[in-house]
């Protein structure tokens, strides 16, 4: 199994579980989140485990290609880029995360977005 199929099955269905939960449940993971920025134990964990998913990723799938894959290669550049910000600018991450929070339609938004990905990236690792 090629490394793109392997992280689409990993990836697919783990963004669209978190995107239907948060869609389900938009108060409790607002809540959630706002207490969260404020644990800066956690957000620093949180930007330890983004950093190491996003070095990953990007290790095994660097792969800059006009296809599917190539959102594969973006979620890990994107998830060393969250994991860099929360490390090196704590307060400013913690502040922006809070206001966005603040939207609900931020959280459908970003939620919908999650649940699409996640559908597509499985399809293609399952089914494609």
């Amino acid at each position: 199994m090629n490394s793109s199929i392997l992280l689409a099955r990993i990836i697919g269905p783990t963004f669209l579980i978190i995107g239907i939960g948060v869609l389900l449940n938009p108060a409790y993971y607002g809540a959630m989140i706002k207490n969260f920025v404020k644990d800066a134990e956690l957000y620093y964990f949180s930007g330890a485990l983004a950093l190491v998913t996003g070095i990953s990723i990007l290790l095994f799938h660097n792969i800059w290609v006009a296809d599917w894959r190539v959102v594969i290669t973006l979620i890990g550049w994107m998830s060393l880029a969250k994991g860099v910000g929360r490390i090196m600018f704590p307060t400013k991450g913690a502040k922006i995360a809070d206001k966005i929070i603040d939207l609900y339609s931020a959280v459908y938004g970003a939620s919908t977005v999650i649940t699409i990905v996640g559908i597509w990236l499985s399809y293609q690792g399952y089914f494609s």
